[in-house]
């Protein structure tokens, strides 16, 4: 038995609770300073996530922020962060407040950053700012929390440098229904895990810019399907722009995370009002306001890295056309004479 503490009562971090309390883990799940309301509905009697359809294991210890120690962090074995990217600053003071030993640190908060000039992920950036970090685990892949609490069937990947870090983090959580894989391309899955909730908005932008109202969803399928493979294909490219392998971007990191980020949540809502020839303001203070789509942050830093490509960004027509829309507060347009398909360009 391993002792797990979750650092954030989101969804995500809710839901890995689950299959970690599944395995016999003893399971600490502690929310953010903003989590105190969703705390309190778990702690009481038949208490659910809000977000979340089913009650967590009764073995899962469920605490507020403030009743957090050192002595939770000392007991840990792992340390799951499980907060969006806008809390990632708040989650690594706390850390620094909180470890008296080196611990192994799982994240499942994504996010592109920038150091030194260059465009990097939190994998490069995060680790050299807690303290006592023992080993730096990226979680990535096709993963709904809803789902995974409800048990149904997930695959995902765990990432470190040393795969034998990633290896043993999988094991602490790996179930039946919860299916791991394992990678070393640490930088590559935390770049496509940033990357999808960008490309969600383009390719989302599809589903409703091309009705059809014969279809039961209203949605036609073609235009959706060549802006997905466009999508991937970008995302590889900029995958290894970063660091990461291309290869890494259409795995479950990549293409798997994609496909279940364009079929719900804020960034494929967002593309749904862009497809509707709505700006980004307008969807941000109306359906979307006081959400955080984190592929609105991601856009201003894949902005950076097309800055000065000159002629190359030929091949990044859909990139393009997103960070446009997102950031020149325009009405989304992406041309399909502008596709760029590397396997049969012409």
């Amino acid at each position: 038995m391993a002792n797990i503490l979750i650092l954030g009562a989101g969804v995500m971090g809710t839901a890995l609770a689950v299959p970690a309390s599944d395995n016999g883990h003893a399971v600490v799940l502690s929310g953010t300073p903003l989590d105190d309301a969703v705390v309190a509905r778990m702690q009481a009697p038949g208490g659910t996530h809000p977000k979340l359809d089913a009650p967590l294991p009764g073995t899962v210890r469920v605490i507020a922020d403030a009743a957090l120690t050192a002595e939770d962090t000392d007991k840990a074995d792992l340390i799951v962060v499980g907060v969006s990217s806008p809390g990632i600053t708040w989650a690594v003071d706390r850390l620094n407040e909180l470890l008296r030993r080196e611990t192994t640190v799982a994240f499942v908060t994504k996010g592109l950053d920038r150091r030194d000039g260059a465009v990097v992920t939190f994998a490069e950036t995060v680790p050299e700012r807690i303290n006592r970090l023992g080993t730096f685990i990226g979680i990535g892949g096709p993963c709904i929390a809803r789902e995974l609490a409800l048990r149904l069937p997930t695959a995902s990947v765990y990432a470190a440098r040393n795969e034998a870090a990633a290896k043993r983090a999988a094991a602490l959580f790996r179930t039946p229904y919860y299916r791991l894989a394992v990678s070393d391309d640490l930088t590559g899955v935390e770049a496509c895990a940033a990357l999808k909730n960008f490309f969600a908005i383009g390719v989302s932008a599809m589903q409703t810019r091309y009705p059809d109202a014969l279809r039961a969803d209203g949605q036609s399928k073609n235009p959706t399907a060549a802006a997905f493979t466009q999508a991937v294909h970008e995302m590889a490219m900029l995958c290894e722009m970063v660091g990461g392998a291309r290869s890494t971007a259409f795995d479950l990191a990549g293409l798997g995370d994609l496909h279940v980020t364009v079929g719900g949540g804020r960034n494929s809502r967002l593309g749904h009002s862009l497809g509707r020839k709505r700006n980004v303001e307008e969807a941000m203070t109306q359906e979307l306001a006081n959400e955080t789509v984190e592929g609105i942050d991601t856009a201003r830093v894949v902005a950076s890295l097309l800055h000065g490509m000159g002629r190359d960004s030929v091949r990044f027509p859909l990139t393009k056309a997103i960070i446009d829309a997102v950031l020149g507060k325009t009405l989304f347009e992406f041309d399909f004479e502008k596709l760029y398909l590397p396997a049969n360009a012409g």
